[in-house]
């Protein structure tokens, strides 16, 4: 089994539990575990996957709580620091018009450079996820990110990448965005989009134009997320679409978080990462597998809440 380490933002989401209405008319939060790389690392140690997260998390009971939520997801530590700056906060409501109002307390992660990663464990992983979000911010994560992705790539390491926009970071600056994700999508094995971001980072109005230009112009295996419809997974030599089971969705939160966590745990598994990504029978069966296990994620509230029960009752289905 190939080692996997996941590196991005761990926080936490305090979510307003009084439905439809904006953040001053909040009386109270419900606190979840949040970071869309810490995340992958969840689903893919719960799957039984050796990974490590290399993030930051304050030395303050927000981040004992993020830690006791890893260690629950059997998450290898041994990478994540305990900043002296506080825990990253983020505060989210939606009020009637279904418009999100979200604070940002922005701490610890930002606060990692790359002589905080384990030596030993990156020497001996394989596979690399940057699931950006808060990485293209200000900051040393900013620095660490990039930097990390280069040595990955001159190690020939197999490298995947997910870009999590976040409106509520660059709805002002999607140019801007789309120049901090060039250099990764441009190296990386294997990018995970949702239709909305394919359209943002090529910079077309219709889907269809845009996988042509992903095709173009990147090397990697690209797979974009259609929600109910599936995955539309190609590269320059083959193009599909796998379909998604049909659940009772309770909450989408965490589902694209738990489909590339299924993915990279299943070319874990695997002799060659990189030449599996290349073989169009394997990543049919892998792209099935994990469109089932986000599927499943989806059947209850938050984005981990379902994880360790899809698990024992799927046996991991077709991975």
């Amino acid at each position: 089994m190939t080692s996997v380490l996941c590196t991005g933002e761990l926080l936490i989401d305090f979510i307003g539990e009084n439905a439809h209405e904006k953040m001053a008319a909040q009386t109270s939060f419900l606190m979840k575990a949040g970071g869309a790389p810490a995340n992958v690392a969840c689903v893919i140690s719960t799957l039984g996957g050796d990974c490590s997260f290399f993030g930051a998390v304050g030395r303050d009971g927000f981040g004992d709580f993020l830690v006791s939520t890893l260690d629950a997801f059997r998450v290898n530590m041994v990478n994540l620091k305990r900043s002296a700056k506080a825990t990253t906060l983020a505060f989210v409501s939606v009020d009637a018009n279904g418009d999100r109002d979200f604070v940002f307390v922005r701490g610890a992660d930002a606060d990692l450079v790359l002589s905080d990663l384990d030596e030993t464990f990156y020497k001996e992983c394989g596979i690399l996820h940057f699931g950006a979000a808060t990485a293209f911010l200000e900051g040393d994560l900013q620095k660490t990110y990039k930097d990390l992705l280069y040595r990955a790539k001159w190690d020939h390491k197999c490298i995947v990448f997910d870009p999590n926009y976040r409106s509520a970071f660059w709805a002002h600056d999607q140019e801007g965005f789309k120049t901090a994700v060039q250099s990764f999508l441009s190296v990386a094995d294997l990018i995970k989009l949702s239709d909305e971001e394919a359209l943002i980072v090529t910079g077309e109005t219709a889907l269809e134009n845009a996988i042509e230009r992903l095709k173009d112009d990147y090397e990697g295996v690209v797979a974009i997320t259609l929600g109910a419809a599936g995955v539309r997974v190609f590269c320059k030599t083959y193009d599909f679409i796998a379909s998604a089971p049909v659940v009772s969705v309770k909450d989408t939160t965490g589902a694209g978080d738990a489909f590339i966590g299924a993915l990279i745990f299943a070319l874990s598994e695997t002799e060659d990462p990189k030449k599996s990504l290349r073989d169009e029978a394997i990543m049919k069966i892998f792209a099935k597998g994990a469109n089932s296990i986000a599927a499943q994620v989806c059947t209850e509230y938050g984005a981990l809440t379902a994880l360790q029960k899809v698990v024992q009752e799927s046996k991991l289905g077709g991975l």
